[in-house]
């Protein structure tokens, strides 16, 4: 009776030591996790319609407010964040663990597709990356009309230089007028109607 007794408390000790906090992962995990999620993401469309891009390359803002030269492979030819001038820019930056990124999502879709004629590029900007999942796993439930691009740390502190702000956490949108110059920042989720009239004050 008492073995029995002691097998029950082992495992009920067991079955509540796994429904706490989610404990941080030991160093060489977490590398192991972003290689696997580096090597799922492909540097060409994914598929089932996904446009997700990994960036190779970070250059520093060659002025103040000036955008970071981004640059990535989409279907095979390089695509550089610099060439985008003429173009009103909406660069989302988020979180695959982030609420608020996910909630926004559908909105910023919206929006995507209303302006696709205009002088507009949007791009969701994937950093702070933890845990299991992917990319393509949020996507897979919030589909989007936008590319996004698979992001790290350098992307960040190229944009925290360029602002002249840290990114203390996500979403933030920045809008970036057509010479390339960072107008607005904006640190938190808005609606689309916050985020359609200040883009068309620069379009």
């Amino acid at each position: 009776m008492r073995i029995i007794n002691l097998i029950a408390a082992l495992s009920v000790l067991i079955f509540l030591s796994g429904c706490g906090k989610k404990e941080e992962k030991p160093v060489t995990e977490q590398k192991k996790t972003e290689t696997t999620q580096q090597q799922q993401t492909t540097n060409t469309q994914s598929a089932g319609g996904m446009q997700i891009y990994k960036i190779s390359a970070v250059e520093d803002a060659k002025g103040e407010k000036t955008i970071p030269n981004l640059t990535w492979e989409e279907n095979g030819k390089k695509v550089n964040l610099s060439d985008m001038k003429g173009k009103v820019l909406f660069l989302n930056f988020w979180a695959t663990w982030c609420g608020p990124c996910k909630k926004e999502m559908p909105e910023l879709s919206e929006i995507n597709t209303e302006l696709k004629d205009k002088d507009f590029k949007m791009y969701g900007i994937n950093v702070f990356q933890r845990g299991n999942t992917t990319v393509e796993d949020i996507l897979k439930t919030i589909p989007v009309s936008y590319p996004i691009l698979d992001g790290n740390d350098n992307v960040v502190k190229a944009f925290e230089k360029a602002s002249g702000a840290p990114m203390d956490g996500v979403p933030t949108t920045f809008v970036v007028d057509k010479t390339g110059k960072i107008v607005e920042t904006l640190v938190g989720s808005r609606d689309k109607a916050t985020f359609m009239s200040l883009i068309k004050k620069y379009l």
